[in-house]
C-alpha cells in the first residue's frame, strides 16, 4: 500500500484554534508508521553507484547525451517495450 494511501488528511480529526487549522490528531499506530518512514528517509546512506557516477564525470555525460534525443511521442509504450 502507498503512502498516499495510508494517510489522506480528511482521515484523521483537526484541532482549530481562532477558526484556523493549527494541528491534526494522530493515532498511535500511524504515528508509528510515519515515524519510521522518517527516520528511514532521514538516516538513510548514501548509495555508493551515485558517488561512482557523480565522480567518473559519467553522470554529466548521460545527461548531455539526453539532452540531445528528441523527445518521445509516447513514452509510456517505449518503456513498457523495454
Amino acid at each position: 500500500m502507498s503512502v498516499a494511501q495510508l494517510w489522506k488528511q480528511e482521515d484523521f480529526p483537526i484541532v482549530y484554534e481562532g477558526g484556523e487549522p493549527k494541528a491534526v490528531i494522530v493515532d498511535v499506530a500511524s504515528f508509528a508508521q510515519i515515524e519510521l518512514l522518517l527516520n528511514n528517509f532521514l538516516n538513510r546512506d548514501s548509495e555508493p553507484e551515485d558517488a561512482l557516477l557523480i565522480e567518473s564525470g559519467i553522470l554529466t555525460t548521460l545527461v548531455s547525451r539526453a539532452k540531445q534525443e528528441p523527445p518521445t511521442a509516447d513514452w509510456r509504450q517505449e518503456l513498457d517495450e523495454l
